[in-house]
């Protein structure tokens, strides 16, 4: 049977795990509504505004939901957010390899006015090896941030969730001071000509995909690196 929960589900374009979860969704409850972001800046629906419901759920989506969009879930908002704590919005996986760190997470925590700084709900982590590579380190994350997704979702269709009895089980869990944003993780790609070969490896390993590369940038044109 259908659950009466009105949900609002942001995902995005072109992603597996956002489909599988509103297909999930839809055939969990009755009214879920939905939008998927292809983009940074990508602007909202004008539908999205008027909507009101019990729970606003967001999972990969490029978008930044303004204040009075989050107001309108009468239960929770609830962001699944692809990093620990310790690294909050953009290139959070970038970061954490050039780093150094020995594992990485997913979290999901209550949205708010702030980005990656509602009150943490659950974080799961895993173990990061050397030789693995952005990509692979990338879909691991991604698997780990549906499982997470799921778990909440199928909490909220059997009326099990408890907001404060998860937020007080990590309650030791601290979101850093430090955010990072789409530009700065633009400029992260550039490699300087004088950096140190140690580094250059760093940030070979920390941004190199198949779909991204990082660059000189030499007589004002773009060099990119390949391995």
């Amino acid at each position: 049977m259908k659950k009466n929960y009105k949900i609002l589900f942001f995902g995005r374009k072109n992603d597996i795990y956002s489909e599988k979860i509103l297909c999930f969704l839809k055939k969990k409850f009755k009214n879920v509504s939905f939008f998927f972001s292809s983009k940074y800046g990508e602007k909202i629906n004008k539908n999205i505004y008027s909507w009101k419901g019990d729970y606003i759920l967001c999972f990969r989506s490029y978008l930044i939901l303004p204040n009075k969009v989050i107001k309108n879930a009468q239960i929770a908002a609830i962001n699944f957010h692809p990093g620990p704590p310790k690294y909050r919005g953009v290139g959070c996986l970038n970061y954490a390899l050039y780093n150094d760190e020995k594992e990485y997470g997913v979290t999901a925590h209550i949205m708010n006015s702030k980005i990656d700084y509602g009150k943490i709900l659950m974080v799961k982590r895993f173990k990061i090896k050397k030789n693995q590579t952005l990509d692979f380190i990338l879909n691991q994350t991604h698997k780990y941030l549906y499982n997470i997704a799921m778990d909440f979702i199928k909490m909220i269709k059997n009326k099990s969730l408890n907001i404060n009895k998860l937020s007080n089980k990590f309650k030791n869990e601290k979101w850093s001071r430090i955010i990072k944003k789409k530009k700065d993780l633009d400029n992260f790609y550039i490699l300087k000509k004088n950096m140190s070969l140690n580094k250059f490896n760093k940030k070979l390993r920390a941004t190199i995909t198949e779909k991204y590369k990082p660059y000189f940038i030499i007589n004002k044109r773009k060099r990119f690196v390949v391995r």
